[in-house]
């Protein structure tokens, strides 16, 4: 008994692994990570699809826009954004392709630069 119910969780696990391998693909069309380093912030795009996308950094203060780049024909790209130059206040970074948008919160303050998790 123990072995058919082993062979039966073993076949599960086979027939499931590469499904879901594909639905976490599908699901990431455009990936985005970010890292701060000194004086600023890293940011790492990962579009293995080569089409275009963009990224800006706004102000959600002033509404203002204090950065915008295009990013095509590149499957990963990364900036080095400088943040010491900016005023304090909150701003938006977003990296969008298509229909897909990844937003993150940056906050700039006295003590330093703080960022949310990406939407």
């Amino acid at each position: 008994m123990k072995n058919v119910l082993f062979s039966f969780l073993a076949l599960c696990c086979l027939f499931s692994a590469p499904a879901a391998a594909h639905e976490y693909a599908d699901d990431e069309p455009l990936i985005v990570r970010s890292q701060l380093i000194e004086g600023g912030l890293k940011v790492l795009v990962a579009n293995l699809e080569q089409e275009t996308a963009t990224i800006t950094l706004t102000s959600i203060d002033r509404r203002e826009r204090v950065f915008n780049d295009r990013i095509s024909k590149h499957n990963g790209y990364s900036y080095s954004l400088n943040l010491d130059q900016l005023r304090h206040g909150r701003y938006i970074l977003a990296v969008k392709k298509g229909d897909t948008l990844r937003q993150q919160v940056i906050l700039v303050g006295e003590t330093g630069v703080m960022c949310s998790d990406w939407k």
